[in-house]
């Protein structure tokens, strides 16, 4: 999907071999029809980015002699790329490569290799190699990659769709398998900070309905999808996939079918650490322990505030950007902002206060984590159906325990500190 496999091509040229019986095994083409069109499936990797799997057209030329592979998936690492990485602005474009050198990278990289040969009038693979070839020309080939909605699997999708004359999107208008969060959740579900990187970034926007069509997004989608579409030639009704076939079998675990719920981890360490927090606070508050123990209670109970609030405000602060600031459309609306308040960021020096005993600061600290919990409930009650759903079950799960104990925990140290009046 990246340049650089190329470079992890060269340093694994010996694999070229290796993949020369493949072609090897090609059938023959029909008589006057030099041109056998396939599409590739590559798998799951180890790096972030290789996590959804890939996909390119490879096209067989017994005329020529040449076996290209059309990728829709290169981009050109730089000082910039992070920027436009983070802002949704990311450039790809349409390169093209010769088969032993495509297949020896994602060998190199362990990555399964599937391949369907497809059933298309001569005809039609002509006019489809004509276009990709057009469509590779520098002044053509590059375009605004989007990761759900125009990526190198979408690509692909609407080449053979076009060639298939709409049949692909007809078949594909049946009801998906997953969400789009539940796709990208399944297939990072290993991976944890990818995981809940995603969890907490993707917005409503990817829990609604979707079609098959929208769900091929996905490589390992797109291949059932073509699997599944029937086309017309002079013989009679036949499948799209003339013949399915894997090339290289990855030494790896396939991935999910569906993501894993979790919720109830979440929860426990939710829980966890809001019982952290109360334990904390309550031990701060006993007169019956010793002063340093009171003291130690206090001191720890105001940096654990401060991390929580560095991390929980960070993240808030980090949603807002988006929606505000970038163009990653499934970013935004986020309801996680309430769960993560960005305000919980003034938490971080007023921990230091609590943990330094200082009843103004402590004071503060707990309006800061009254107003997060609030954010929070709020959160919740939006899953009444008064906005679009979003399923932050899980992180709700998670940060209204530890809210709901940091809260508890600042309210019994200021209680604890300030005088009690007496009656005369």
């Amino acid at each position: 999907m990246i340049r650089r496999r190329l470079l992890a091509a060269l340093a694994g040229a010996v694999l070229c071999a290796a993949a020369s019986p493949a072609r090897a095994d090609l059938p023959p083409a029909p008589v006057g029809d030099p041109l056998t069109v396939y599409v590739l499936t590559f798998g799951p990797g180890d790096h972030p980015f290789f996590k959804f799997g890939h996909d390119a057209i490879w096209i067989h030329d017994a005329a020529a002699g040449t076996d290209k592979v059309y990728n829709f998936g290169t981009f050109a690492f730089s000082p910039r790329v992070i920027v436009d990485f983070l802002h949704g602005r990311m450039t790809y474009w349409l390169s093209v490569s010769s088969l032993p050198i495509s297949l020896a990278s994602y060998e190199h990289e362990n990555r399964t290799i599937d391949v369907q040969q497809l059933t298309l009038p001569p005809e039609v693979e002509r006019a489809l190699q004509a276009r990709l070839e057009v469509n590779a020309r520098p002044e053509n080939r590059a375009y605004l990659y989007d990761y759900f909605l125009d990526n190198c699997a979408t690509r692909v999708r609407d080449a053979v769709d076009g060639a298939t004359g709409g049949a692909l999107r007809v078949s594909a208008r049946t009801p998906a398998r997953l969400t789009l969060r539940g796709q990208a959740l399944r297939l990072t579900a290993d991976y944890w900070p990818l995981y809940l990187a995603l969890d907490i970034v993707l917005g409503p926007d990817t829990d609604r309905p979707i079609d098959r069509w929208a769900e091929m997004f996905i490589p390992e989608e797109l291949a059932r999808g073509l699997a599944a579409v029937t086309v017309t030639t002079p013989e009679g009704p036949r499948p799209l996939v003339k013949e399915a076939r894997t090339i290289f079998a990855a030494r790896r675990a396939p991935p999910r079918e569906t993501p894993p719920a979790r919720g109830r981890l979440f929860f426990a360490v939710g829980s966890a650490l809001g019982l952290a927090f109360f334990l904390l606070g309550w031990g701060a508050s006993r007169p019956r322990l010793s002063r340093p123990a009171r003291i130690a209670c206090r001191a720890v109970l105001g940096l654990g505030v401060s991390v929580w609030g560095l991390g929980a405000g960070f993240v808030g602060s980090f949603l807002v950007y988006i929606w505000i600031f970038t163009d990653h459309l499934v970013a935004h609306h986020n309801q996680n902002i309430l769960v993560f308040a960005p305000w919980a960021l003034a938490l971080l020096p007023l921990g230091i206060g609590v943990a330094l005993g200082r009843p103004r600061l402590s004071r503060a600290a707990r309006a800061v984590a009254t107003a997060a919990l609030a954010a929070a409930v709020a959160a919740l009650l939006l899953k009444l159906g008064f906005v679009r759903h979003q399923e932050n079950a899980r992180l709700l799960a998670f940060a209204l325990p530890v809210w709901i104990g940091a809260r508890t925990a600042l309210a019994v140290v200021v209680r604890a500190a300030d005088p009690i009046p007496r009656s005369r």
